[in-house]
């Protein structure tokens, strides 16, 4: 518990950039060596002094996800020491040992932290965790040192690392793994023009505007709600349902775009989906403040059918022990809409629109006990 209370005291000091934080985190498959002590040798000082600190911290995965917990466990390599005359096989087993045990008191308190939940209280019955935690653990070290010896009593140091090697065993490592939801919300913002086709195109110039739009996708179907505002002028005048549109009319082309797609093709860097849906156009004079085009109105519903081709920014390689699942993309979407409906006019509309969006999946984090093996090295006769 000094130990703990001692590295406290320290940490304002790190924050103020006057100590020069050096760790080393705990680790099945690296076992202590004599040049992770790196604090100079105290004067008049025999033996070891090993410094240690546990503790956890809490990641957001998602806006409806629960945050994943990490906890830690590490040494203070700048702070621990071992004298010229301690500098052999037996200090390190009894250091090592004495890391693995702080790496179960690790390992319990975030199986208490998960079993907790999350709520309101969280914070406080945390704190209460660990502060009992290292409560605990603070004992048993100090059990494992005067049961030892200090490392001294070479039988009680080989029954403590048996022990404690079983118990990195018996108390699972709880590893955190990521699963991506079924459903996932994009949504996208740019520019676009429409080319009339057809007879068509004797009637419409292309126009040109903004468009938006957001994206709902379950698995790998995605729903397209696609509007858009575009402004564009009539090649020729033309008759509908007793209502006169001029020549040389400046109009307002609204589109509202419903897709059903299918991504085809999702790798790191693109993103393919074809799609089918309905077109609704609804064209209006762009001047409603003209006595002679006020309640000029023409509403026209097509199919649609098109291609959606995402480029995606930054590295998006899924990786199960990432708590993100989103990405940026750069998009480009292409469509085709036939008029069926002769009256007016007949033809059809091309729709050309690039712009810049965003899309990501809520994440949910489940733990994965791992149950370590830590192979105790022969040794030839006892510890010396």
């Amino acid at each position: 518990m000094k130990l703990l209370l001692l590295v406290l005291l320290l940490s304002p000091l790190a924050v103020l950039g006057q100590v020069t934080i050096d760790t080393l985190h705990w680790s099945a498959t690296r076992r202590l060596q004599l040049s992770d002590f790196h604090s100079p040798t105290q004067p008049g000082l025999g033996g070891s002094e090993f410094y240690y600190q546990i503790g956890y911290e809490v990641h957001p995965t998602s806006l409806f996800g629960q945050p994943a917990i990490e906890s830690f466990c590490l040494m203070f390599r700048n702070m621990s020491w071992v004298s010229k005359t301690a500098q052999n096989e037996r200090t390190l087993v009894y250091n090592q040992v004495l890391f693995d045990l702080v790496e179960v008191h690790t390992r319990q308190m975030k199986a208490k932290l998960i079993a907790l939940g999350f709520d309101r209280r969280f914070k406080q019955r945390a704190r209460q965790i660990e502060y009992l935690t290292n409560s605990e653990l603070g004992d048993e070290v100090n059990r494992f040192r005067s049961e030892t010896g200090g490392g001294d009593d070479v039988l009680a140091l080989e029954r403590w690392e048996k022990q404690i090697v079983q118990r990195l065993h018996d108390v699972p490592d709880l590893v955190s793994t990521y699963h991506s939801s079924k459903i996932g919300f994009g949504m996208f913002v740019g520019g676009g023009g429409i080319l009339a086709t057809g007879p068509l195109a004797q009637t419409f110039s292309p126009a040109g505007g903004i468009a938006f739009g957001i994206d709902i996708a379950l698995r790998q179907t995605i729903l397209m709600v696609h509007p858009t505002l575009y402004t564009g002028t009539l090649r020729a005048g033309f008759s509908h349902q007793n209502q006169t549109w001029d020549k040389d009319l400046p109009v307002r082309p609204r589109l509202l775009e419903v897709g059903l797609g299918q991504v085809v093709l999702d790798v790191p860097r693109i993103r393919l989906m074809p799609y089918v849906g309905y077109l609704l156009l609804d064209l209006a004079a762009r001047d409603r403040s003209d006595e002679r085009y006020r309640g000029l109105s023409l509403v026209s519903h097509m199919p649609t059918a098109g291609i959606v081709f995402d480029f995606k920014l930054g590295d998006n390689t899924r990786k199960p022990d990432h708590s993100d699942d989103s990405f940026l993309f750069i998009r480009t979407k292409v469509s085709y809409s036939p008029i069926l409906n002769a009256k007016p006019f007949s033809g059809g509309l091309l729709n050309l629109q690039v712009g810049f969006g965003g899309f990501g999946r809520t994440r949910k984090v489940n733990y994965l006990p791992h149950h370590t093996t830590v192979a105790l090295p022969a040794k030839s006769g006892k510890i010396i």
